[in-house]
């Protein structure tokens, strides 16, 4: 976990020194422009439909037994899956191709050919599938997710080197963006190198029986219409604003999104590092001992989402002014959205890890399906009303009842054998204690409004400490949460002052 945080705290500080390149140096609409295509292949990714995510599941207990075979079986089909998958993107993404002067809403760039532009990035989406990614599972169900973050942030680091040495000297965006594939197949070139080199036992050589595909072939589809869901969730928002409202909204979009979702990789460092664990812990442990671990986790992980959102309703007017300047900045209202957006995103991650574990996808098809229709329609909706505004709360929204409400319910009732009350009372109080502590540290920091760099370090002090102290004081006074903070206080000890 602490090495794949360094590595992604590297990768993301690195796209955020480019886009405020091509900010200064080429225009909002660029920005704009790869905003709109990334969303685009995004959704095309959707044939992928989370066939990873049910091999994996399928991968822990054969790793836990050592079954060699079994899990050989499984990487000969998931191999296979992802060339197909790869097929069924290329062919997609040329379909799309003469519509996509369609989705723009307004003018773009004059000097930018759209087709060989995306042409350029439907390279890379599908390169991946033909270059041994399917090989990324080995080493996340044996927990080397270490070795992943490692070669990510090498390959990031050397990629976005030569793509800011273009920025700065040629200007040539096709230059620069034709880097993309080329280090997307070096990625998983080093990922083939290395897992071949740490297990040279496991290759693809016997196809899986077909009583072992028809024990996860609901799992499959439920995944599928997961996939599908969170697509249309987190994706289709830049595609409906770029026809709705233009490419200067999307990238004014996209900048908020960049910064809301930056955080969120860094808690998701938190999430994949925990997944092989619990999916180890759910095929071997008891459902009370699971229970147990998910409440605990899940105090700890609120914490932290909440101490991120208190930061970012302090930080993120001042940074966003001080990155892209006052022209490209959102109204308050719509920044306090995209806080609400981004903790209700993180809502139900702790819980999630536990749903996929116990392979629960299929029993979540009709939310998940429901979310999705609901989703596109209040987009389309309360975008053509309220532009950025709507499309974030219609998001809100859905995701609100379908992730938190609704696949809680059918979790606990499935998998643990209890009900959810006690689940949505814990994240109540979570959520009321922060919105406190956000309201008492917007007060302090608002006795500094300096629109320099000074007053954006003002702020960074009081998130630092502020919120912390204040989510202790009242915790420590509730005996519940008294225990998970003494347990984690004496976890500390153990793997610091002992060692």
């Amino acid at each position: 976990m602490s090495f794949g945080m360094f590595g992604k705290m590297i990768n993301l500080v690195l796209p955020f020194i480019i886009r405020t390149i091509i900010l200064q140096k080429m225009g909002a609409e660029y920005a704009g422009l790869g905003s709109l295509f990334i969303s685009i292949l995004q959704v095309l990714s959707v044939a992928e439909l989370g066939f990873s995510s049910a091999i994996i599941f399928s991968l822990y207990r054969p790793v836990a037994e050592n079954n060699r075979q079994e899990i050989c079986q499984w990487l000969t089909l998931y191999r296979r899956i992802y060339h197909i998958v790869g097929i069924s993107i290329l062919g997609a993404g040329l379909v799309i191709l003469p519509f996509l002067r369609f989705l723009i809403h307004g003018s773009y760039p004059e000097n930018i050919n759209l087709y060989i532009l995306y042409l350029i990035y439907l390279t890379n989406t599908v390169i991946s599938y033909f270059a041994f990614s399917y090989k990324n599972a080995i080493l996340i169900v044996y927990q080397r997710r270490d070795i992943l973050s490692l070669i990510e942030m090498a390959v990031n680091i050397c990629r976005s080197a030569i793509q800011i040495m273009i920025l700065l000297t040629c200007n040539d965006y096709y230059l620069y963006i034709i880097w993309l594939p080329i280090f997307t197949l070096i990625t998983n070139l080093l990922v083939e190198y290395v897992t071949k080199k740490k297990f040279p036992e496991l290759v693809c050589e016997k196809k899986v029986k077909k009583e072992k595909l028809d024990e996860i072939s609901d799992q499959i589809k439920g995944v599928a219409i997961g996939k599908i869901s969170f697509v249309a969730r987190n994706t289709f928002d830049s595609i409906i604003l770029s026809a709705l409202c233009g490419l200067h909204t999307v990238a004014m979009y996209s900048n908020y999104y960049l910064v809301l979702s930056s955080v969120g990789a860094l808690l998701a460092v938190v999430i994949q590092s925990m997944n092989a664990s619990i999916g180890n812990s759910i095929a071997v442990e008891e459902i009370d001992k699971n229970k147990a671990d998910h409440d605990k986790f899940d105090f700890y992980y609120m914490w932290i989402v909440g101490w991120c959102t208190v930061c970012m309703v302090c930080m993120y007017q001042p940074f966003m002014n001080l990155w892209v300047g006052k022209e490209l900045v959102f109204p308050f209202h719509t920044m306090v959205l995209f806080c609400v957006y981004f903790y209700i995103n993180q809502l139900s991650q702790i819980r999630s890890i536990y749903s996929e574990a116990a392979g629960l996808w299929w029993k979540f098809r009709y939310i998940t399906m429901a979310e999705m229709a609901a989703n596109f329609f209040l987009n389309f909706i309360m975008g053509y009303f309220w532009e950025a505004d709507g499309i974030i709360f219609a998001t809100i929204i859905t995701a609100f009842l379908s992730s938190f409400v609704g696949i809680t319910i059918i979790t606990y009732k499935s998998y643990f054998k209890s009900s959810a009350g006690e689940y949505f009372y814990n994240n109540i109080v979570y959520a009321v204690v922060t919105f406190v502590v956000a309201l008492l540290a917007m007060r302090i920091c608002g006795y500094v409004k300096r629109p320099d760099i000074s007053g954006l370090l003002y702020h960074l002090s009081i998130c630092a400490f502020f919120p912390n102290i204040v989510y202790l004081g009242i915790y420590m006074l509730m005996p519940r949460y008294r225990l998970f903070i003494r347990e984690m206080i004496h976890m500390l000890y153990r793997k610091t002052v002992r060692r």
